[in-house]
């Protein structure tokens, strides 16, 4: 009897109105058409239906391929195996009638005939067909029937070479896969490959869906989602019916009514009760391998299981090539946490103690803690904290973990354990909260005064508390007080109090010494004390003390102009923040070696390496302290700052390293944030806010003032604002000083970047002959250490007088070196000025045009002024310039101002006179 067919899985399913076209895996997939088989395997919701489905229509519309296509959407039923090949003969007759013919009675016979017999008889037939084909099975995960598997198999080895078969399914059918990938006849497809890229999750929620959400919003949801295509669906249709949009996007999660449903329905409830019964308890980790799912479960088959959801596509993610550790896909973590403390409240502390115990035998002790925290054990992840916080802040420089273990215990807990108040108070302060350091002095000392020491043991205990107390109290009070002399009392009196046995406790003390002699421009004690650090940093196995000792030594010798020896200590230490960390990541305090060293480069104008060390430093210093960092490092921070927002970087970087920077609570750090801003805001011609902070600082940036050496970025940048603003012969006296104190205290670095200021600001105040002196001065002394950013970061002023220079034949050859540089150079300020703004003493017009100008026109604004000046509206210029009309509108303000005008024409009319455009 025929067996009655329904036609419509013969067909492949219309394409999805919300497609999002994947030409990277419609390429692919055409380009493994010459191989026997075609996998795509991934879970529930992956879009395998969707690509094969948008490959048959793109492929069919293609009138210049012919090659024709058959498709079955298999379902249970079609575990009988009549069932099943009639229907695999009926799609071969969609390609071409005659095929199959010959078997179909064999087929559909009662009595059954072997397998091997009808197929050889297909395949024979099939055979006969020259022209290509291609035969989809879609959803074969169905098919459970091994006479059908075995049945596939001797296809497939026997298949001729003009049929092309694909399967689509959520498990790795039972084939021969392996051989098949062996002898190069299988293209494969798995979930890793059909996760939606950050370019394919925008263009589904914006261009799809019209959903019009941010970046960081579509970056947000890719996290989440993993690019499982389903749950973006899911996430879309459920932003358009909330009214906070903002608020689902970092709430999205599996426990979000449509995923949970479709989860628990399409996948949970599809596994055996044992199955289930391992993924609810074992998603309380964060990461699983056989040994420690038994250690939770107590049950020994985590092999055989973990082996079951992987061929499975459960939702399970390799996190080794080994396969010994997993994760669960975020989502589905979720719906299995959710449902685990549902329907069994009681049982999660008791799963979370179990991990615990697996994890600190097998010594990862901060997941010992993290699952100690959870089950509610809070003695044990405290007794755990004590035992590795020096490590954690040392020599891992992870701050902020600390800080949240310390955070879930109770505070009774924590006032009565004195080693753990430490842990804290050292925390805070590395991550820049000073003024939460003496309280928990106080406290530690405290609990000393009411705790009897009856023995030796609780006596040593306490001596090496109090000296960490000494040396934490002394290093607070060096970082956060703006008065360098005050706060090297307490230190020295630290350091000379602590016994030399006491190397633990002398190491940061002698490491925050060096940093303040060197502020004081004492540059030979702070060499001695930082030699000091180093050492007893090595000597107590804290990497953290001696890789910031070696950045700041190299800073000096940078401030001392020896910038090859500096840029070889900077060397030198990320070698060996490699060799500390086993070759693995390199150890966070590496960040002061790259961002010094990125300094350097940047001044010999190696700018793709520059940028490269930049990053990597910032990167590395969100897990390191703040204060040093920016403390030394600010000067090259606000040049390469800048020098990354003129190449188009991105700006989560510059948030990043202005983040880092930000320690509340610490006058020293929060006045060298104000004069970063104030310099970046005079590098793009807003000399009304770099002018505002002038006036906010004017008591301690006074012209008539000495400055030291860690306020010289603070006068530096108010030199420049009187240059700009035309006041030159105001700051000569400063500047005179400034150099003559550099000199004194062997800061050739600092003397070239003075001497610099000194040869522009001479040529403002048209004493030419004198600013070419001071010019050739700067020259001989920076040549052989190979400067050229000091000169090219002036922008169009240096650019004159090094002309000046080579015309009078000064340096040549380093001049023309430096002029080379200037062609297509990346540069600070603008190259060319607005006007010819050479502001001098006996000429009141130039005077008179830097005052109606009020600056210079940054390198973005002129660009804008050149689509102005074709007409192009703030919108049209949003557009070209790919920013957002709010910052086309900020610029066009801007050049209004510049130029003095208050309308569009008025201003290309204006930069026309003045020959900007």
């Amino acid at each position: 009897m025929p067996i009655s067919l329904l036609q419509t899985k013969l067909f492949a399913p219309l394409v999805p109105p919300e497609l999002v076209s994947r030409p990277r895996l419609i390429e692919r997939f055409e380009a493994g058409l010459h191989r026997k088989l075609t996998l795509v395997s991934a879970p529930a919701g992956f879009g395998k239906t969707t690509l094969l489905t948008e490959w048959v229509h793109q492929h069919r519309e293609d009138s210049q391929v012919q090659m024709p296509v058959g498709w079955i959407s298999l379902d249970k039923d079609d575990n009988d195996p009549s069932r099943y090949w009639t229907y695999y003969v009926e799609a071969l007759q969609m390609i071409h009638p005659d095929m199959g013919r010959s078997v179909i009675d064999m087929i559909q016979s009662p009595q059954p005939q072997p397998v091997e017999s009808f197929l050889t008889s297909l395949i024979n037939e099939l055979n006969i067909r020259t022209e290509p084909f291609v035969l989809i099975l879609d959803d074969y995960h169905m098919i459970e029937n091994e006479t059908i598997h075995h049945a596939m198999t001797f296809l497939l080895e026997h298949m001729p070479p003009q049929m092309h078969l694909v399967i689509s399914s959520r498990v790795d059918p039972p084939l021969p896969l392996a051989l098949l990938r062996g002898r190069g006849q299988l293209n494969q497809f798995s979930a890793t490959d059909l996760r939606f890229t950050f370019g394919e999750t925008e263009a589904f929620f914006n261009e799809v869906m019209k959903l019009g959400l941010s970046k960081l919003g579509v970056k947000v949801l890719e996290n989440r989602t993993e690019g499982w295509v389903a749950s973006l669906q899911m996430a879309a249709i459920s932003m358009r019916g909330h009214n906070d949009i903002q608020k689902f996007i970092y709430s999205f999660s599996g426990s979000q009514r449509y995923v949970l449903d479709y989860l628990t329905e399409e996948v949970f409830t599809q596994q055996p009760a044992d199955v289930q019964s391992f993924l609810l308890e074992t998603s309380i980790l964060d990461r699983l391998t056989a040994p420690l799912s038994n250690a939770v479960t107590k049950r020994n088959d985590a092999m055989e299981k973990l082996d079951y959801l992987e061929a499975a596509n459960l939702f399970l993610v390799p996190l080794d090539d080994e396969r010994k550790w997993f994760r669960y896909h975020t989502l589905f973590a979720d719906l299995l946490r959710s449902q685990l403390t549902r329907t069994l409240p009681d049982l999660p502390p008791l799963l979370h103690q179990r991990a615990s115990q697996w994890f600190e035998q097998e010594g990862l002790t901060a997941e010992a803690i993290d699952h100690a925290l959870a089950a509610g054990d809070f003695e044990k992840a405290a007794n755990l904290i004590e035992a590795i916080a020096v490590t954690m802040i040392t020599v891992e420089s992870k701050v902020s973990t600390l800080l949240r273990w310390i955070a879930k215990l109770p505070d009774e807990l924590i006032n009565k354990r004195p080693w753990l108040c430490i842990a804290l108070a050292g925390a805070r302060m590395a991550a820049g909260r000073l003024d939460d350091v003496e309280p928990l002095l106080r406290s530690v000392e405290a609990m000393l005064s009411t705790t009897a020491e009856n023995n030796s043991e609780t006596v040593a205990d306490h001596t090496k508390i109090r000296s960490v107390v000494l040396a934490l109290r002394a290093s607070a009070s060096a970082q956060g007080d703006i008065d360098i002399q005050r706060n090297l009392e307490p230190l020295r009196e630290a350091f000379e109090q602590l016994p030399d046995d006491e190397t633990f406790a002398r190491a940061p003390i002698a490491l925050n010494l060096g940093v303040a002699y060197a502020m004081r421009g004492e540059m030979n004690t702070a060499n001695r004390f930082l030699n000091e650090a180093l050492t007893l940093g090595k000597a107590t196995g804290n990497p953290y003390i001696a890789l910031i000792a070696m950045g700041c030594m190299a800073e000096i010798q940078t401030k001392m102009g020896f910038l090859h020896q500096a840029a070889e200590t900077n060397r030198h230490a990320i070698r060996l923040g490699l060799e500390w960390s086993d070759g693995e990541d390199p150890l966070s305090a590496t960040s002061y070696a790259h961002i010094s060293l990125a300094q350097i480069l940047y001044q010999w104008n190696e700018l793709d390496e520059a940028s490269q060390h930049f990053t990597r430093g910032i990167q590395l210093s969100e897990q390191c302290g703040t204060a040093l960092i920016v403390q030394f490092f600010y000067p090259g921070l606000a040049l390469m700052e800048e020098f990354q927002s003129k190449t188009n970087s991105t700006s989560e970087l510059h948030d990043l390293a202005k983040r880092i920077a930000y320690t509340p609570h610490n006058t020293l750090l929060s006045r060298l944030m104000d004069a970063w801003q104030a310099r970046l805001s005079l590098a793009h011609g807003d000399l009304e806010a770099t002018q505002r902070w002038a006036a906010c600082h004017e008591i301690e940036l006074s012209v008539q003032n000495f400055p030291d050496l860690w306020q010289e970025f603070s006068y530096l940048t108010l030199v420049r604002l009187y240059i700009a603003r035309g006041k030159a012969e105001e700051i000569d006296e400063l500047l005179e000083r400034m150099r003559q104190k550099a000199e004194s205290e062997g800061r050739t670095g600092s003397v070239i970047e003075i001497l610099v200021l000194q040869s522009i600001a001479l040529k403002t105040q048209g004493k030419i002959n004198q600013s070419l002196k001071t010019l050739e001065h700067v020259l001989s002394l920076s040549q052989q250490e190979g400067y050229i950013r000091v000169f090219l970061d002036e922008g169009y002023p240096m650019k004159e007088l090094l002309h000046h220079a080579a015309s009078r034949g000064i340096t040549p050859v380093y001049v023309n070196t430096l002029l080379d540089a200037f062609k297509g150079s990346v540069l600070t300020y603008p190259d060319k000025p607005v006007g010819e703004v050479n502001v001098s003493t006996e000429t009141t017009t130039h005077n008179s045009l830097a005052s109606k100008l009020s600056g210079i026109l940054s390198v973005r604004e002129r660009e804008v002024l050149r689509l102005m000046a074709s007409g192009a509206s703030s919108k049209e210029v949003a557009g070209e310039l790919f920013i957002s009309v709010g910052t086309a509108k900020k610029h066009i303000k801007n050049i209004y101002r510049k130029l003095d005008v208050h309308k569009q024409t008025t201003a290309v009319t204006r930069a026309q006179e003045l020959g900007l455009i």
